[in-house]
């Protein structure tokens, strides 16, 4: 499903890797460790074709992402350490805006049960600088609820800000995706372990 072959990127003379290599398929998740500057959020931008490799290829479904591009960025959901929302906007607003450019229209009542979902109830009609960093990270994490049809999910430290409900709410959506068939790429500092059958890739 994803094949990552001989992979390599630097910035100016630092290498931040090289020869990278592993494949992933269906119903699989890899969760990505390592030190500042190790060049995890570098990965995970090359893995959802925002960026290109200096040396290597990332092939989706057993073609090179840069040939199809246009075609694999529809399978892929993207959710960032920034949060991405407009500030000056509520909640409901974000979600309401942002989530047409990712291909789907729902309706303000669906989107007024995923802000509920996620514990945000009494300020999804607040505006967004208004919010805590946790309250912030739930409603950018709750466009996943939209996302089933995207079959490659990458996260840049999902679990950032968020309490224990909040981790136990989100590891329950991204294990929900895998056993569907979907594909689970995020990286993280923590050392619990909330999607079991991630393997490991150590970028140290």
């Amino acid at each position: 499903m994803l094949d990552v072959r001989n992979l390599g990127f630097s910035r100016g003379k630092n290498i931040l890797f090289e020869a990278l290599n592993f494949s992933l398929t269906s119903s699989s998740a890899m969760r990505v460790t390592g030190s500042n500057g190790s060049g995890k959020t570098t990965l995970l931008r090359l893995l959802s074709g925002l960026s290109r490799p200096d040396q290597g290829m990332v092939c989706w479904r057993g073609e090179s992402v840069t040939k199809n591009h246009s075609e694999f960025v529809k399978s892929v959901n993207f959710v960032g350490h920034d949060d991405g929302l407009k500030k000056q906007l509520t909640a409901a607003e974000n979600l309401r805006f942002t989530l047409p450019l990712l291909g789907v229209s729902p309706s303000a009542k669906d989107v007024d049960l995923a802000l509920d979902a996620a514990g945000l109830e009494s300020v999804k009609n607040r505006p967004v600088m208004h919010l805590s960093a946790g309250q912030k990270r739930r409603v950018a994490l709750s466009r996943l609820d939209f996302m089933s049809h995207r079959a490659l999910w990458i996260l840049d430290e999902p679990f950032t800000s968020l309490d224990v409900a909040a981790i136990s709410s989100l590891a329950e959506k991204l294990n929900k995706h895998i056993e569907s068939g979907g594909l689970v790429i995020f990286t993280t500092h923590q050392s619990f372990d909330m999607i079991p059958q991630a393997v490991s890739l150590v970028l140290d």
